[in-house]
C-alpha cells in the first residue's frame, strides 16, 4: 500500500484532488480517499494481486495494513475495529500485532496521535508546515512532489549513516522531512509534536505466559494468518538454520491448494557462498521444489534492467545489489499471489553470536553459584582467552552497578573501525540522535547481555525499512511482534548451550520436525561474491566513489578511498563495510538526483 494525506489545523485549501492525482500516478487502480475531521487520507496499491493491506475506519480512527488478533491469532475483522472503537490507544494496540499505520483523531483536543507498528515495514514520513500542519505519506518522493519542491539533502544524516550504519532515526537524508521510528507514537497538536516508543520490548523478560510455548509454536502461530491468502509461498532458503525453520514451519501449517518453495542463490566458484548442498537437503526432507538460481550474471554492482517505481526513501547496502534483487524476484511464481519469506532476524533476536556479558546477566540474576560454568561455557564459544571474557563481564558488572552504561552513540561504540580516508569533518557532522527513540527511554537498570540483544533487535528492525522490491517486497517473521517478544523473554544466558547458538529455536525445530539440519553450526559469507562484483565492475565503481557527492563535499580522502576499493576488488576485505555505505549513499544520491532532473 502507498499512502499520502493531510492533518490540518488550520484553514487549508482542500488538496484531496491532488494527492488523488499524484498517488494516481503510482497506483494500479482509482485510489481511494478518506475524510475525517482534520484529517485527508489518499491510498493505493501498487499490486492488487500481490498487496494484501486493508483500511479499517471508526469514529474517531484509521488503520492502515494487515493486523492481527493476538488472542485467537487470527486476521482482525473490520466489524472489530468498529467494535473497539470505545477503547484507548493504548487498550487497542494491545489487542493486536502486525504491520500497520493507526491514526487516531481527538477533536475534542485537537490532537492527532500516530502509531507505526514495532517492524515498521508500512512507513510514515511527513513534512511539518511554519502553521502547524502536517503533510504525511509512506514514500518521501511522494512528499516532494505534493510539494512541487526540490530535494535537500540532509548531510548530517547522511554522515551518521556512514559511520553508524542504519538506523531507525527520526531525521532522514532530506531537510525538513522526518520518519516516525517503528514500535513509536507521534503526538500532533497544533503548536507541538512528540514521538515517544509505545511498545517496550523488556515487557516480554521472563513472562511465564510465553515460556509455556515453544520456538515452533510461536513462529507456526505467526506465520498461519500471515500467509492465509497468499497462492504461493517462497522462502529464500539458504539452508541454513532460520530459513530451513521456517520450511519446516510452513510445509505444515499451509493449506493444500497452495504451494510452498523454495529458492536459493549461489554462484559456483564462491565456496563460501554456495549452500546449494544444504538447501537441497531441507528441499529433499520437506518434499518442495527448490529454485536454484546462478548469481554469476548478477553480481553487486551490475547494472539493473529496470527503473524503481519510486525512489528509495534511504540509502542501503542492498542499493548495490539491485540486479542481484530482480533476478531473484524474476524467479519466484507469478501465478497468483505469492508471499517471499526471509528468516533475517533470527540472528539477532535470538543472539548469533551470542552476548560476551551474558555471564554478567547471570550473576546479576542468579548470585556467583554457577557462574564458573557459565563463564567456562561462554569462552569455549568464542575460544577468547579466558581472562579476556572475565575481565569483559567484570567491567560490564562494575558500569552495571554505577549506572555508567555507554552512550549509544558514543565514539567507542562503533561497530567498523574507520577508516582514515574517511575525514574529521565526517565526525563532527554525525548526530548523537541517529538512533531509535527506545534508547532515550531504556533504565539503566537493565542487563548488560540483555541491553545488547536490544541492540541487536533494533539493528535488525532498521534493516527492513527498506525494500529492494517496492511491488513485490521480503516479508521478515522473525522480527514480528509475537515471535519478537518470545525470543526477548528469555534470559542470554539461556539463548546458547552446550556450544549452539540460538539454543531454544535449534531445539524446538529439532523436537518438532525430527530433523539434525538444524544442528548445522557453520554459516554462508557473501563476501566472495561482494569482491567478485567490484572487480567485475572495477570502473563503475571508481567513477562512481571517486567521483560522487562525498567526495566533492570534502568529506572522503579520493586516493585513500581509490587504494581500498582496488584492494578490496582484489580480495582485501578490510574496510568493506565503509566502503559499501559510501557506494550505496552515492547510489542513492545519483537515484534522486537523475529522477529530480
Amino acid at each position: 500500500m502507498i499512502y499520502a494525506g493531510l492533518i490540518h489545523f488550520n484553514d487549508e485549501l482542500d488538496r484531496a484532488h491532488e494527492l488523488n492525482h499524484i498517488i494516481g500516478t503510482y497506483t494500479r487502480t482509482s485510489p481511494t480517499i478518506i475524510k475525517k475531521n482534520s484529517l485527508i487520507l489518499c491510498y493505493g496499491k501498487l499490486s492488487n494481486a500481490q498487496d494484501m493491506d486493508e483500511i479499517w475506519e471508526n469514529a474517531s480512527s484509521v488503520l492502515m495494513g494487515r493486523t492481527f488478533n493476538k488472542i485467537q491469532q487470527c486476521s482482525f475483522e473490520k466489524s472489530d475495529f468498529k467494535n473497539l472503537s470505545h477503547l484507548n490507544k493504548e487498550e487497542f494496540l494491545e489487542k493486536i500485532w502486525g504491520k500497520y499505520v493507526y491514526i487516531n483523531s481527538n477533536k475534542k483536543a485537537s490532537q492527532f496521535e500516530i502509531v507505526v507498528d514495532s517492524t515498521g515495514q508500512l512507513p510514515f514520513f511527513y513534512y511539518p508546515f511554519p502553521n502547524g500542519n502536517i503533510l504525511f505519506s509512506s514514500h518521501i518522493e511522494i512528499i516532494f512532489k505534493v510539494l512541487s519542491q526540490k530535494p535537500e539533502f540532509n548531510w548530517t544524516y547522511l554522515c551518521s549513516y556512514l559511520v553508524y550504519r542504519n538506523s531507525s532515526a527520526i531525521q532522514t537524508p532530506f531537510k525538513n522531512i522526518y520518519e516516525l521510528p517503528p514500535a513509536c507514537c507521534l503526538k500532533i497538536t497544533k503548536n507541538e509534536r512528540k514521538t515517544e516508543p509505545f511498545w517496550d520490548p523488556l515487557s516480554a523478560y521472563k513472562t511465564s505466559v510465553f515460556q509455556e510455548r515453544d520456538a515452533v509454536n510461536v513462529l507456526q502461530a505467526t506465520l498461519k494468518p500471515w500467509i492465509e491468502p497468499y497462492k504461493n509461498i517462497c522462502v529464500s532458503l539458504s539452508g541454513g538454520l532460520d530459513s530451513s525453520c521456517l520450511v519446516y514451519c510452513l510445509k505444515s501449517i499451509k493449506k493444500e491448494e497452495q504451494k510452498l518453495s523454495a529458492l536459493n542463490y549461489f554462484h559456483d566458484s564462491v565456496k563460501s557462498s554456495n549452500e546449494l548442498i544444504h538447501a537441497r537437503n531441507v528441499c529433499r526432507e520437506t518434499g518442495i521444489e527448490l529454485i536454484e538460481i546462478d548469481v554469476s550474471h548478477s553480481l553487486p554492482f551490475d547494472p539493473c534492467h529496470q527503473k524503481q517505481l519510486l525512489n528509495p526513501n534511504k540509502p542501503f547496502p542492498g542499493l548495490i545489489s539491485l540486479r542481484w534483487g530482480e533476478n531473484i524476484f524474476d524467479n519466484i511464481p507469478s501465478d497468483g499471489s505469492c508471499a517471499f519469506l526471509s528468516g533475517h532476524g533470527s540472528d539477532h533476536i535470538f543472539m548469533r553470536p551470542p552476548s560476551k556479558k551474558s555471564v554478567a546477566d547471570y550473576i546479576l540474576e542468579k548470585g556467583l553459584k554457577g557462574s564458573k560454568k557459565q563463564l567456562k561455557n561462554i569462552t569455549q564459544f568464542y575460544r577468547d582467552p579466558f581472562f579476556s571474557i572475565l575481565k569483559e563481564n567484570a567491567m560490564s558488572l562494575g558500569a552495571h552497578f554505577l549506572s555508567r552504561r555507554l552512550g549509544k552513540r558514543n565514539p567507542k561504540n562503533t561497530q567498523d573501525e574507520i577508516p582514515d580516508w574517511i575525514r574529521q569533518e565526517v565526525r563532527q557532522k554525525t548526530s548523537t540522535d541517529f538512533m531509535h527513540p527506545i534508547y532515550e527511554n531504556l533504565p539503566s537498570s537493565v542487563l548488560p547481555g540483555k541491553y545488547e540483544q536490544i541492540d541487536a533487535l533494533y539493528e535488525g528492525l532498521a534493516s527492513v525499512h527498506v525494500e529492494m522490491n517496492q511491488v513485490n517486497p521480503t516479508y521478515y517473521p522473525f522480527l514480528y511482534e509475537p515471535v519478537v517478544e518470545f525470543a526477548l523473554s528469555f534470559p542470554t544466558y539461556d539463548l546458547f548451550h552446550k556450544g549452539y547458538d540460538r539454543y531454544p529455536l535449534r531445539k524446538a525445530a529439532s523436537d518438532h520436525f525430527k530433523t539434525e539440519t538444524v544442528w548445522r553450526r557453520d554459516k554462508s559469507q557473501t563476501t566472495g561474491i561482494f569482491q567478485l562484483g567490484v572487480k567485475k565492475n572495477l570502473e563503475y565503481v571508481l567513477d562512481l566513489c571517486l567521483e560522487g557527492q562525498f567526495v566533492k563535499q570534502g568529506f572522503i580522502d579520493r586516493e585513500e578511498l581509490q587504494k581500498t576499493i582496488i584492494l578490496i576488488g582484489n580480495g582485501d576485505i578490510k574496510h568493506m563495510w565503509p566502503f559499501m555505505h559510501v557506494a550505496s549513499v552515492e547510489i542513492f544520491l545519483k537515484q534522486w538526483e537523475e529522477k529530480s532532473v
